[in-house]
């Protein structure tokens, strides 16, 4: 199970001045031992990354990588590197850390699906068993609690 954790607070704030522009392949290495085609034991990881953050496009590079084992010899090694490109309508610059947790959730969110669909495809041509890759998992970070307050003193108002 594939699990990221993410500010949603900071994603908002980029979110909302932002539109997916393009997402394309930028590069992709597939390799595969054609003399095994038995399950394979998965390895999968991501990562994303700000490339690029000029003149109203925020650029995200998106890097995959897919592994099947068997019997502890690598069989199936699968790399793609998918590149996001948004429009960004912000009158004023972004928080980097903000900015940052954009590119995680977001950069994840869109490009997922067409990973999915290339692993699945890729595996399926190379003869093993097509890889489905499951739901990503979005965990909110955990919020600091909230200062108390101080206690407001009661005052008294005499009836008279």
């Amino acid at each position: 199970m594939a699990v990221a954790t993410i500010d949603f607070a900071a994603v908002a704030r980029v979110s909302r001045f932002a539109e997916l522009k393009d997402i394309r392949i930028v590069n992709v290495s597939a390799k595969c031992d054609p003399k095994y085609a038995a399950p394979l034991e998965p390895e999968f990881s991501h990562e994303c990354s700000v490339v690029g953050n000029a003149n109203g496009a925020l650029d995200i590079s998106c890097q995959y990588r897919f592994a099947g084992n068997a019997a502890q010899t690598k069989i199936v090694d699968i790399e793609i590197n998918y590149l996001l490109t948004y429009a960004i309508s912000s009158p004023e610059p972004l928080p980097e850390a903000d900015v940052t947790q954009f590119a995680n959730g977001n950069g994840t969110l869109h490009s997922w699906p067409f990973v999915r669909e290339f692993l699945y495809s890729m595996t399926s041509r190379m003869g093993v068993p097509a890889f489905k890759l499951g739901v990503m998992h979005f965990v909110p970070t955990q919020q600091a609690p909230a200062p108390e307050k101080a206690a407001t003193p009661q005052t008294t108002v005499p009836i008279s």
